[in-house]
């Protein structure tokens, strides 16, 4: 068999699905939270993009919304992106009119970044939307798995975060 009739071959190959074999209950379970997460994150994409919001925007205002002002430095970390990568998405927010830059006065090198009321304001709604994925994420789920869920995912932050 040539090289080209195999490669032709494997490219007809009908993948694995979600649910089945090494994707299903009995696969790694690394594997299928990373599954699951990269599903559902398309979906809170799709359902944000009427708005103009990325899921990077998403996570950058979710995290301004809950703790208000802080620096570019620990809105990255808190957000968990490098900082190079909040640095580009916080620039075209501000272009944006949803943040607003300020340095800090002790520290030339800190920036301070805080929601303007377009900002939080373009947050609520996409959170509205993030949240509607997220509860029909959690149709089928009891109360009670719910906060085992939880409980459990918070357990694995914390002992697997790296301690810097």
């Amino acid at each position: 068999m040539t090289t080209a009739l195999a490669e032709q071959e494997r490219s007809h190959r009908v993948l694995t699905e979600p649910g089945e074999g090494y994707r299903g209950p009995d696969g790694h379970i690394g594997f299928l939270l990373r599954q699951a997460q990269t599903a559902v994150r398309g979906a809170i994409e799709r359902a944000i993009d009427p708005l103009g919001v990325t899921p990077a925007q998403l996570s950058l205002l979710s995290v301004l919304m809950h703790e208000g002002t802080l620096s570019s430095a620990d809105l990255a970390k808190i957000a968990m992106m490098t900082a190079q990568s909040a640095g580009g998405v916080v620039q075209n927010m501000g272009k944006a009119g949803w943040v607003t830059r300020e340095k800090a006065r002790t520290h030339g090198r800190i920036i301070w970044l805080k929601l303007t009321p377009k900002g939080r304001r373009i947050a609520a709604q996409a959170q509205q939307r993030a949240g509607e994925v997220e509860r029909e994420m959690l149709r089928a789920v009891d109360s009670a798995t719910e906060a085992t869920i939880r409980a459990w995912l918070v357990s694995c932050a914390k002992r697997f975060d790296k301690k810097q």
